[in-house]
């Protein structure tokens, strides 16, 4: 646990594996959010620009406008455009006006956008099936069902809706490790 989060539980008079447990998932997600920026960082990419890489390259027809990426990403279009910015400096991505619409643009995948998408996708399978290499199958079935259960007091999801979700995560879990 990192030196805030003790801070906090010491100052809230906290101490159980209950608060124990989520501390370990925040600084679980820490590592493992620096590990990732670590990995990105050998393909000079940050997280936000594989993800706009990513929804363009997912986008229909191949080209997606700054105001689709930004809803597709929950982000605002100013973070987008820093991102597409930084993209484009590196060659990754190509803007052009969009026909009929002089203030619209359209983002495609250049050549190298897309072989950088290509050389990422087995490092980063093979970098998080390294992550979760160390748990049992059965341990991977009790942590994604304890996380299930977490997200949904954070999200305020009922158990019912969540339930049929969480049983599909834990199958394709399960799936995933068994691959």
């Amino acid at each position: 646990m990192d030196h805030k989060h003790e801070l906090l539980l010491g100052h809230a008079e906290l101490d159980s594996e209950a608060t124990d447990l989520v501390m370990a998932v925040l600084r679980t997600a820490n590592l493992i959010d620096r590990a990732c920026q670590a990995e990105l960082a050998k393909f000079d990419l940050t997280e936000g620009r594989l993800s706009v890489l990513l929804a363009v390259a997912r986008a229909e027809a191949g080209s997606a406008t700054p105001a689709a990426i930004a809803a597709q990403l929950s982000v605002t279009r100013a973070a987008v455009t820093g991102l597409l910015d930084g993209l484009d400096r590196q060659g990754l991505i190509e803007r052009a006006g969009t026909p009929g619409d002089r203030r619209s643009t359209t983002v495609t995948l250049t050549q190298a956008g897309e072989d950088a998408l290509e050389q990422l996708r087995p490092v980063y399978g093979d970098w998080l099936r390294h992550i979760a290499g160390g748990v049992s199958p059965e341990a991977l079935v009790g942590a994604s069902s304890a996380l299930a259960a977490i997200q949904r007091r954070v999200t305020g999801e009922s158990s019912a809706t969540s339930e049929s979700s969480a049983t599909s995560e834990s199958s394709a879990t399960s799936e995933s490790s068994n691959a």
